[in-house]
């Protein structure tokens, strides 16, 4: 549950910030984009990494002080993180669309688990 809480508390934080500094002065543009980042070393040795996904979902890593010394690698799994839930939604998307505008799409049951329809296997 702590866990959790210091998650939340760092999501509202950057959110703030970022809307209070990260705008332009005009007011215009958006606080954070894809490139959106933060990081908070707590005084337990521990870690707390924010970076965005999506426009509507950020990820929180909970890493030893030690381990963020490979901010490279964590930097890599988290872009290809990114990528897989991009095109989950890419999938989520298109799927919804074409059941609405196409009579002939084949059925949920009808289809493998990589989408391929079962009559093709």
């Amino acid at each position: 549950m702590q866990s959790y809480e210091l998650c939340c508390d760092m999501i509202d934080v950057v959110i703030d910030v970022s809307c209070i500094y990260g705008l332009k002065e005009d007011g215009s543009g958006s606080a954070y984009d894809k490139e959106s980042m933060a990081i908070i070393k707590l005084n337990n040795t521990t870690v707390l990494y924010l970076k965005e996904v999506t426009k509507f979902l950020a990820l929180v890593c909970i890493l030893r002080e030690e381990s963020f010394e490979r901010k490279g690698l964590i930097d890599y799994n988290f872009h290809c993180f990114r990528k897989a839930i991009h095109e989950v939604f890419e999938v989520g998307v298109t799927s919804h669309r074409g059941c609405g505008h196409q009579t002939s799409a084949p059925s949920l049951k009808a289809l493998t688990h990589n989408g391929t329809p079962r009559n093709a296997i």
